[in-house]
C-alpha cells in the first residue's frame, strides 16, 4: 500500500522543524495519492525532503498531526501501545499528580 504524500509550501513548515506537530490547511502545497480522512501519510517539504508521517483530515484547519517524524517507522498497534505507555507514565510521574 502507497502513502499519499503531503508536499508543504515553500516557506511553510516553520513550526513543524522547531518541534511542533500540526501542519494547517494553509500551509499545504499539494497532495498526491490517494486518501481517506483519518489515513496515514508521508509529510515532505517543498523541497522533497521527508518530515514524518501524520494522519489527515481535510475537514479540519489542522489537516495533518504529526505522529512520527521518522519516515521509516511502521504506524501499527504496537507503536500506538507505545505512544500512550510513554504519556501515561510520563503524566503520572509528574510531580503535580498525586493519586
Amino acid at each position: 500500500m502507497s502513502l499519499a504524500v503531503v508536499t508543504l509550501k515553500k516557506g511553510e513548515g516553520r513550526l513543524l522543524k522547531s518541534g511542533g506537530m500540526w501542519i494547517f490547511d494553509n500551509e499545504i502545497a499539494t497532495i498526491m495519492g490517494s486518501f481517506v480522512n483519518g489515513d496515514i501519510v508521508l509529510i515532505h517539504d517543498f523541497d522533497g525532503y521527508p518530515l514524518g508521517k501524520g494522519f489527515i483530515n481535510t475537514n479540519s484547519k489542522i489537516t495533518v498531526r504529526l505522529l512520527t517524524r521518522d519516515e521509516n517507522q511502521k504506524i501499527d498497534e504496537e507503536f500506538l501501545e507505545k505512544r500512550v505507555r510513554d504519556a501515561w507514565v510520563s503524566w503520572s510521574s509528574s510531580s503535580w499528580w498525586t493519586p
